[in-house]
């Protein structure tokens, strides 16, 4: 009688390999740089409640539950607090820019450029550095930041112009609308809480739509 082969036995299904947790794990820069970050939202808030002047580092090493010497790891004091709190809250702005530059007319470019800058702004960080008197900042600090905003405004001007030549903008003096949009847009953090009222993605978007009202070529003159 001819032998029956037995069938293989099924082989169970293969178990997804398990990647190391070294894989996974920040780097030390990264890590310095996450504590960095939670620092600068917690002395944002800080600053915005309290002012700059009236608030300590003892008050912002009681919001984050640390002691006042282990903020010193990540920041060489006040001063250079404020100035990570500048430059993240302009870090942002590089961010939105970078969203906003995906073809479209200058009005385009300039309403995603804005709506993504609000977004990120009231999301992500409450920020105190657009309400603070550049004064405040140590000298260096003080030409980091200002050459960045004349960046910023040079760009936005460039949108505007833009925006005037494709037909997308009426004519104006680029210079007074960007004046006039970004004081709007710079004075959010005075006003805005977060989980009250509207949420920044709606923020965003009414910004977006009173700002095509104000510079759209089709808008209606009025007398």
């Amino acid at each position: 009688m001819p032998r029956t082969s037995k069938a293989p036995a099924a082989k169970s299904p293969a178990k997804p390999s398990k990647r190391r947790w070294a894989e996974h794990a920040l780097s030390p820069e990264e890590i310095v740089e996450s504590k960095r970050l939670a620092l600068v939202k917690a002395a944002g808030r800080a600053f915005r409640e309290k002012g700059f002047h009236n608030t300590s580092l003892d008050d912002v090493a009681a919001a984050l539950n640390v002691t006042k010497p282990t903020l010193y790891n990540y920041v060489k004091g006040k001063q250079d607090l404020l100035y990570h709190c500048h430059k993240h809250a302009q870090d942002l702005g590089d961010q939105a820019f970078g969203h906003g530059q995906q073809g479209g007319s200058g009005l385009d470019k300039l309403q995603r450029t804005l709506s993504r800058y609000i977004t990120l702004l009231t999301d992500n960080f409450s920020s105190y550095s657009v309400l603070s008197d550049l004064s405040d900042l140590a000298p260096q600090h003080r030409t980091v930041i200002q050459s960045r905003r004349r960046k910023f405004d040079r760009q936005f001007r460039g949108f505007v112009t833009e925006g005037i030549a494709d037909g997308s903008i009426r004519e104006c003096d680029p210079k007074m609308a960007v004046f006039w949009f970004m004081g709007a847009i710079n004075a959010i953090p005075r006003w805005f809480e977060p989980h009250r009222g509207y949420s920044g993605a709606e923020v965003a978007e009414i910004y977006h739509d009173l700002l095509a009202r104000g510079l759209a070529k089709d808008r209606p003159a009025t007398s």
